[in-house]
């Protein structure tokens, strides 16, 4: 599972918020900080991959 969270300066004490509730729940999960897209800053977080999924028939994947 993949995440991004785009916010502005102003809104960090959320957005660092979010991450931190997230991180209670999936605490492996990988997370990254972008401000390559000023003036929108990023946060990427990533679990890992599922190993064993658990359907082998995607036709009825939405």
């Amino acid at each position: 599972m993949k995440i991004k969270i785009s916010y502005k300066p102003d809104e960090e004490k959320e957005a660092a918020a979010s991450v931190v509730a997230f991180l209670r729940i999936h605490p492996g999960a990988i997370v990254r900080k972008s401000d390559r897209h000023d003036p929108f800053r990023h946060i990427y977080i990533a679990t890992e991959k599922q190993r064993n999924p658990p359907c082998k028939n995607t036709q009825n994947v939405v």
